[in-house]
């Protein structure tokens, strides 16, 4: 290899290696981030595979990862409800159906006003009431699941929205 391109050679692999490094602390910091996050969300496991899941969270700083986390309640409260509208599409129990519709109402008023609410409220940095309005979800969750006595076919996801509800209203609480 002649000499004359020896240098520059030499330079761009030194530049790489600390553009590399550079992005590597960035990442670690990032992911520290999270982590320390998650384990005052009240729900470290679920907070920490939902957070890590989502490729917007590794640039993200501590009210950026509180929008998602609602975003993504948003996305599980919206599916759950598309859900339950299907099931109960098949109700013709008079009980059930005023079940069934005690969770398609609570769901709605999750989905159409308190997350959009919650998401309003973080951007301008109204973080009491963001918080209020995630946690409002989980009792709206609690409030369907209490119209049935066994377990139904959207237990499971009602539990995960309550969680997911609880987590980000406990990553609102760190912001202030």
């Amino acid at each position: 290899m002649p000499q004359n391109l020896k240098a520059p050679l030499l330079f761009s692999l030194i530049l790489g290696f600390l553009a590399t490094q550079a992005i590597s602390i960035s990442n670690k910091k990032t992911m520290d981030l999270i982590e320390q996050t998650c384990r005052q969300s009240g729900f470290f496991a679920l907070c920490n595979s939902t957070l890590r899941s989502d490729p917007r969270s590794s640039n993200a700083n501590l009210e950026g990862l509180a929008k998602i986390s609602v975003e993504i309640v948003i996305d599980k409260a919206n599916a759950t409800l598309n859900f339950i509208v299907d099931l109960f599409k098949n109700v013709s129990d008079p009980i059930l159906y005023r079940s069934y519709g005690t969770c398609i109402d609570s769901y709605g008023a999750s989905v159409q006003r308190l997350l959009p609410e919650a998401i309003a409220a973080l951007g301008s940095k109204d973080y009491a009431t963001s918080r209020h309005d995630v946690a409002t979800v989980a009792t709206n969750v609690n409030a369907c699941d209490e119209q049935f006595p066994e377990k139904t076919p959207f237990s499971d996801r009602n539990r995960l929205v309550h969680d997911l509800s609880l987590m980000s209203a406990g990553i609102i609480e760190l912001l202030g």
